[in-house]
């Protein structure tokens, strides 16, 4: 799978260009930061504002939040959910409270799950957009690898939950990360057996 990654164009989420270094280690694939997946999905688009803070309001208070990505003209918020939203409690909630605060005042939310990729599918999915050129490889699972911190055992209950959740949308992408999961071999450092159960329970 390495020879064919070099002729990839597009690689594995990041938040970032400048934080899309490196390749991935099970897969070989390089990194894409998520301001050029954007720049193809809205080509037309050029008011994206990156990690600032703004002020908005709810209930007659003024809330300060920095979402990842922000579009005044498209009216849409765009978050890139990485490994400690789905390994703290604290932080799922506050991923809720805050996605509905955002939609209270007019802007559409698109959470991007750090163990999703932006196929072709999963852009017409979160944006309703269709890119004529392809975009992510599905064969490339984000999950597997011993040793790796981002798999379902390394995750707080809420956060398997929410991984089983999220991946329901992407029944494509489930399915390579589960086969990815069992080539381990190793329940315990895996957690595949308890994802697929939380996914069946939906």
């Amino acid at each position: 799978m390495t020879n064919e990654t070099t002729k990839e164009r597009w690689g594995f989420l990041r938040e970032y260009s400048s934080k899309a270094i490196g390749k991935d280690a099970l897969t070989g694939l390089h990194r894409t930061g998520l301001d050029e997946y954007l720049a193809i999905i809205f080509p037309n688009t050029n008011d994206w504002i990156h990690d600032k803070t703004f002020v908005i309001h709810k209930d007659g208070q003024n809330h300060r939040i920095r979402p990842d990505y922000r579009s005044d003209s498209l009216k849409l918020i765009v978050e890139f959910d990485g490994l400690p939203h789905y390994q703290d409690p604290a932080v799922i909630i506050k991923d809720d409270k805050n996605s509905e605060i955002y939609r209270q005042n007019g802007y559409k939310v698109v959470r991007i799950p750090y163990f999703i990729q932006l196929t072709n599918v999963a852009v017409k999915e979160l944006f309703g957009v269709k890119v004529n050129e392809p975009l992510f490889n599905v064969v490339y699972p984000s999950l597997g690898g011993i040793g790796m911190k981002h798999n379902p055992s390394c995750l707080c209950p809420e956060g398997l939950k929410r991984m089983a959740r999220e991946f329901k949308r992407f029944p494509e992408q489930y399915e390579i990360n589960i086969q990815s999961l069992k080539r381990m071999d190793n329940e315990v450092l895996s957690g595949v057996n308890c994802l697929i159960e939380e996914y069946n329970r939906l």
